[in-house]
């Protein structure tokens, strides 16, 4: 038989190995909601290189009544928004239309807390201000009426995106030619991208995203590859942005704020990240015709600029 004091002795491991589980459970715990305080909400987050972060079982459909959401334009002081003040636009959409050059704007709707990031820091101060209370979507937009990276004038491009297709996916992307970031623009642990383009600040860009990557998404794992189609102008539902808690927002804009680099660079390092950001793929690059023919009824072949060689193809593309 034991003696009394092996028996206790055995009972005091006993009860230190099931303490330890239980806090190592707990600790494991708060570090995953830690980095999803939203998930019983609004869906689920997965980290790691490859994460998706889920969809929401409870569906949001969209709107059948104008407004249908809301268009958040990041104009410069001297471009023409006369298109978003159209009345006919505006009976479809609510309007928010930021000048980056007027930070202290009368609206204090469309204050900003400095001019910085170029449209970055207008799309997450309409977040962060708004969180609580966004609409079914959001288009967030330059001010130019068409452009270069545009298919269509921009409120050709609104007025057409499938809303359906939105509320299934929850982010589309207004451009769908994969020129000249698709399908694997950014490299952070490589550096060894194929450059398709004028690849303005492409370098510096992956150097930033690199760097500063457990500032921005701190207990995520940086991708091997990063893309998405240019130029940071998109669509995404409310559901999509609360599959982050408010605080991921706040500490990336902070992070713009206090960022030392070049105002360029660090406006491009969002570019490259929204589509991660709301979707968590690293890469995403939907097939440009399969783009246009599902996402806004363009659905006639077209002549898509074909990917140089050494770009990795994702299949059915076109």
């Amino acid at each position: 038989m034991l003696s009394r004091t092996r028996v206790s002795a055995l009972l005091l491991v006993l009860l230190l190995c099931v303490t330890g589980l239980y806090f190592l459970e707990g600790n494991s715990r708060i570090v995953l909601d830690g980095f999803s305080q939203a998930a019983n909400k609004t869906g689920h987050y997965i980290k790691g290189g490859t994460s998706i972060f889920g969809l929401s079982t409870v569906k949001d459909e969209p709107p059948n009544f104008p407004p249908y959401g809301t268009v958040v334009a990041a104009a410069r002081g001297d471009e023409d928004l006369s298109w978003m003040k159209d009345a006919g636009f505006q009976k479809n959409w609510d309007v928010f239309p930021y000048n980056i050059n007027n930070t202290v704007n009368p609206d204090t709707r469309l204050q900003i807390p400095m001019n910085k990031g170029h449209e970055a820091m207008v799309y997450l101060s309409y977040i962060i201000n708004n969180y609580e209370n966004l609409p079914w979507c959001i288009f967030f937009t330059h001010g130019h009426y068409e452009s270069w990276h545009q298919e269509e004038p921009i409120p050709r491009l609104i007025n057409t995106l499938n809303r359906k297709a939105l509320a299934k996916e929850g982010y589309i992307s207004l451009r769908c030619d994969w020129y000249p970031t698709c399908p694997a623009e950014i490299r952070p642990w490589d550096h060894d991208a194929t450059v398709w383009g004028p690849g303005v600040k492409r370098k510096e860009t992956e150097n930033a995203i690199a760097g500063n990557w457990r500032q921005i998404f701190p207990g995520e794992g940086m991708p091997d590859t990063i893309s998405s189609q240019c130029c940071a102008q998109f669509a995404v539902t409310r559901q999509a942005i609360r599959r982050r808690p408010l605080d991921d927002y706040e500490r990336m804009r902070e992070w713009l704020i206090s960022s030392l680099l070049d105002d360029e660079v660090s406006g491009r390092v969002f570019e490259k990240l929204w589509a991660y950001i709301f979707t968590g793929k690293a890469v995403h690059c939907p097939p440009p015709q399969q783009c246009a023919c599902e996402h806004f009824g363009r659905c006639e072949p077209q002549n898509w600029t074909q990917p140089p060689d050494g770009l990795p193809a994702l299949p059915k593309w076109p």
